[in-house]
């Protein structure tokens, strides 16, 4: 306030030719802005927010090769991991068998989408190289990088389609027999099969004697007592004949 009282009182003074000479003249307009303490005031803020974007700007071009090394670190690493990742997708998919069909189908889905994304980002890079919106070093890297991905990414998509197919066409397995359970000892003391079969028929065996056992067919005895007799070791081989004075008894066939 007290600025522009000067200028009121500065200008009063003025005649009317001085005043229209005054707006006629911008540079001495223009001065007299400027030597307003508020101009003032303002010029130095300015110099000062200009002086600090200048530092910053010199702290971020210090920093810019940090950045990009650790840009292009992190984008190493993250192909790293991709790679890695559909590995053990694909090493997974042969180790499991009750889920083979479907993982190799939910794998090579996923590989065909990846495929197509990077086939379209390296179609988007050629032509923003074409236009002009990207310098050459970059476009030569990165769209390196990127072809070399599309060409590992095509490969595993067409080594997968192959496992694939010869998954449909495998004939199915047959599980290997377990042992037989004669083979093995038992370990829990309960008889085996084999010791539960019928027992084999015992073959007839011969006697010492030189004449058959049973020759004629048997002779039916009387319903009398059977009285045991003596054997008698003689080294005669004739029969012994019964004693004069006892009859033979019934029962007895005499040879």
């Amino acid at each position: 306030m007290g600025e522009m009282a000067e200028l009121t009182d500065k200008f009063s003074s003025f005649t009317m030719t001085q005043l229209n000479e005054l707006l006629e003249d911008d540079e001495k307009l223009n001065d007299i802005v400027k030597e307003m303490d508020e101009m003032r005031e303002v010029q130095q803020v300015k110099e000062l927010t200009l002086g600090s974007n200048i530092s910053l700007a010199e702290q971020n071009l210090q920093v810019q090769p940090r950045l990009d090394l650790q840009k292009n670190q992190l984008t190493s690493r993250y192909r790293h991991l991709q790679e890695l990742y559909d590995n053990y997708q694909l090493r997974k998919s042969t180790l499991d068998p009750g889920s083979e069909n479907s993982s190799l189908d939910i794998l090579l889905a996923l590989l065909q989408a990846e495929g197509a994304k990077i086939e379209e980002e390296t179609e988007n890079m050629a032509d923003s190289f074409l236009d002009g919106e990207l310098p050459l070093d970059c476009f030569i890297d990165d769209y390196q990088r990127r072809r070399h991905l599309a060409h590992l990414r095509r490969v595993k998509i067409d080594k997968l389609r192959e496992l694939a197919l010869k998954g449909l066409t495998r004939p199915p397995q047959i599980p290997s027999q377990p042992s037989r359970p004669q083979d093995l000892p038992s370990t829990n003391g309960a008889p085996s099969p084999q010791s539960t079969r019928a027992a084999p028929s015992p073959s007839p065996q011969h006697s010492g004697l030189p004449y058959p056992v049973a020759p004629y067919p048997p002779m039916p005895f009387p319903s009398c007592p059977y009285m045991p007799q003596p054997y008698l070791q003689t080294p005669q081989q004739h029969p012994i004949s019964p004693s004069p004075h006892l009859p033979p008894r019934t029962g007895f066939i005499m040879q």
